[in-house]
């Protein structure tokens, strides 16, 4: 037996080598599993409270804008306005024939709600006009000056029709960490909820 171990003794190298790769592939499949859980429970989560808070305010009346949070207010008319347009045969038309008051909820939901999820950046990363132009002209109404500048200036650097623009990666990562800054002790959402009670016939069927 000893004879054969040291005859074949890079056999056992290989196999033990072998061994450590096999556990840690397996741990790593495991970690990727558990947080592939963890992001499919979080998902379903959010998926199940939009859903209790769309149909809290699906059917608004004057009373339930006076009485609401202005924070969960905002969220449910946006949601419902999201709603809305995601089953119209043309999302595109739907969203124009929105009034003013409708886009700047709208448009400043898909802003803010990324903005705090995510990074200020990814909002306008992957959106276009006019939802990006309109965002930012909700936030003008919904946020003081220093927050709205930086919203303007990440806005400047993604706008497809602004001929300077440039995604400059400092930049981008500065306007983030600013609008992180002066957000971190904000809920976006309230400012957003006040204007709807402050015109409710705007969001009033």
């Amino acid at each position: 037996m000893l004879q054969n171990m040291q005859e074949f003794w890079y056999l056992y190298i290989i196999l033990f080598v072998l061994i450590i790769i096999t556990v840690f592939v397996w741990k790593k499949a495991a970690t990727a599993a558990t947080r592939h859980k963890k992001e499919v429970n979080e998902i379903m989560a959010k998926a199940k409270r939009n859903k209790e808070i769309r149909d809290a305010y699906k059917d608004l009346t004057a009373q339930i804008i006076e009485n609401a949070p202005a924070g969960s207010l905002f969220e449910g008319v946006a949601l419902n306005l999201e709603a809305a347009c995601q089953k119209a045969e043309n999302t595109e038309n739907f969203y124009n024939s929105m009034t003013d008051g409708q886009k700047k909820i709208y448009a400043y939901y898909y802003l803010a709600s990324e903005a705090k999820e995510l990074k200020l950046s990814a909002f306008f990363k992957a959106s276009s006009r006019p939802l990006t132009s309109d965002s930012v002209d909700a936030a003008e109404l919904f946020v003081s000056k220093e927050i709205y500048a930086v919203i303007k200036e990440m806005f400047d650097c993604y706008d497809e029709e602004n001929e300077t623009a440039s995604v400059i990666p400092q930049n981008i990562d500065r306007l983030n960490e600013e609008f992180e800054k002066l957000t971190k002790d904000i809920d976006l959402f309230i400012p957003a909820g006040e204007y709807i009670k402050n015109n409710p016939d705007v969001f009033l069927k």
